[in-house]
């Protein structure tokens, strides 16, 4: 990505659609959004600020819990500049707007993240203690133990995230917008929640059953694409005022294309990328017994002693790194990993060409030049 210029996220005279599209066309779509981009945090921490002022009344407890749920913030946030692709990529114009409908995206991804991590039984995000890990830590802190203090952090983390789902969906009906562009942005964010928590749910139960029995491309389309791709695109055109049935679905394939990709991108590097790098432990997925496409492809192309070695190690809450070795090799052995690759590179190839023939020039090139880039996420 380019450095983001310094711009301001609200201009003073708001350039009218026609004229955003050419200087899209002109400067590049992406220039635009990372120069957005370099808001976006700000964008999102406004909307924490609304939220500490309707709970100004209740008390300090629920303050310091804002606070730390803002702290968890991170990331790249790739989501907001996908709403900010779709909506100057389909002639908005409103930075205000935008910075609002960007923000509740960022609420409602940090929301399924804590919740993530609550189900996951994750201490660590971004490479550093979420809030649960640190909500454990402050319990101690305080004198609290065992028991005790494992159930006031794991409230933390189901009640943060709560709050910035909550927040994500106020955000979206108060945007400065017309009623039915408000109503529409709701329903689709609460859309998406409801895909997503099926997707959730899928994952979860997969862990009890063989792994060649389940469907992790369509838990990656329900549980990633449908929130983290498909969800800020539609929003971000929904906001543009794009109200085409036709142009929405075309975002809603593209989505789910990139989207499938993006997460079996993630699946790869949380088997074979390195700690550092991903902030993410290596042994997370094994310990959880994650079936992931990975997973699934080698379980049903092994032998009985691979099958077994699978079996007894996939889900061992203390595996250790010679067991991921383990893991790892039968992945390699079966070419599980390559097949792996190869549908990503298909399911990437297939929406940038959705994209180059139903979407406007810029946004089709900043969505390809985005799904090139996941080929550098596997390395």
């Amino acid at each position: 990505m380019k450095p983001a210029p310094a711009i301001s996220v609200v201009p003073a005279a708001p350039a009218p659609p026609t004229q955003v599209l050419r200087d899209a066309t002109a400067d590049g779509l992406e220039t635009l959004v990372e120069a957005f981009a370099a808001h976006s945090p700000a964008a999102t921490s406004a909307l924490w600020q609304q939220v500490r002022e309707r709970c100004a009344d209740i008390g300090p407890a629920v303050t310091r819990l804002i606070d730390d749920a803002e702290a968890s913030d991170g990331g790249k946030h790739t989501r907001p500049r996908l709403v900010a692709a779709a909506y100057l990529g389909l002639g908005g114009s409103d930075r205000q707007l935008l910075a609002e409908v960007a923000g509740a995206q960022q609420l409602l991804h940090l929301g399924l993240c804590m919740h993530d991590d609550l189900i996951d039984g994750d201490r660590v995000r971004h490479g550093t203690q979420n809030l649960i890990g640190r909500s454990h830590d402050a319990a101690l802190a305080a004198g609290t133990h065992g028991a005790a203090a494992e159930r006031q952090a794991l409230a933390a983390g189901l009640l943060a995230g709560d709050l910035a789902l909550n927040a994500a969906l106020l955000a979206l009906l108060e945007v400065p917008a017309p009623i039915t562009v408000r109503h529409r942005l709701a329903v689709e964010a609460t859309t998406a929640l409801e895909r997503t928590i099926a997707g959730e749910l899928l994952d979860v139960q997969s862990e009890t059953i063989t792994p060649d029995r389940a469907a992790p491309l369509r838990v990656a389309e329900l549980k990633t694409a449908a929130y983290s791709v498909v969800l800020p695109l539609r929003l971000g055109a929904v906001a543009a005022g794009c109200m085409s049935e036709a142009t929405l679905r075309s975002l809603t394939q593209v989505g789910i294309a990139l989207g499938i990709a993006y997460q079996l991108a993630d699946d790869d590097l949380g088997l074979f990328g390195a700690t550092e790098s991903t902030g993410k432990s290596v042994l997370s997925d094994v310990r959880q017994g994650k079936r992931t496409e990975h997973i699934r492809i080698a379980y049903a192309r092994a032998g009985f002693a691979d099958r077994a070695t699978l079996d007894a190690v996939l889900g061992l809450p203390d595996a250790t790194d010679a067991d991921a070795d383990l893991v790892r090799d039968i992945v390699l052995r079966t070419g599980a990993r390559e097949s792996v690759a190869r549908t990503i590179d298909e399911h990437m190839s297939r929406g940038i060409r959705l994209a180059g023939t139903a979407l406007p020039d810029p946004l089709a090139t900043y969505l390809a030049d985005l799904a090139r880039s996941m080929r550098g996420r596997r390395r």
